[in-house]
């Protein structure tokens, strides 16, 4: 989710970039620019966040649905765009792959240890 937010920041210093080079080339000044066209300069900085939200859909689909499937197992989990993956937080503190961690819900693998290997926060 961190990548999202870091191209929502990218997409606005990139349209106060555009803003403030428009302003160099033509010899106007910045704020009295940004204060007379305030309402377009506006507009322009939500087309573009939107422009990346529709870009970035899938990911945060993704993101969302990993995040209400951890609340649902009361564990931490994480969404990495890199892996493409759901994954949720061991004791040890390290992450794997929601779906091939033992004992949770839709895993196939339903052993019954002595507590000796817990890949998961249990259920209180």
């Amino acid at each position: 989710m961190w990548l999202f937010w870091l191209y929502e920041f990218l997409g606005f210093i990139a349209v106060i970039l555009l803003v403030f080079g428009y302003c160099r080339f033509r010899g106007i000044g910045f704020w009295s620019l940004i204060w007379e066209y305030l309402k377009w300069i506006t507009l322009a900085v939500l087309t573009v966040w939107l422009v990346i939200a529709i870009l970035c859909r899938t990911d945060l689909y993704n993101a969302t649905h990993c995040y209400f499937r951890g609340e649902s197992m009361h564990a931490n989990t994480k969404y990495s765009i890199f892996l493409g993956e759901c994954q949720v937080e061991t004791p040890s503190g390290s992450y794997v792959p929601i779906e091939r961690a033992r004992a949770l819900p839709g895993s196939s693998n339903h052993d019954h240890d002595d507590g000796d290997n817990i890949d998961f926060y249990p259920i209180n």
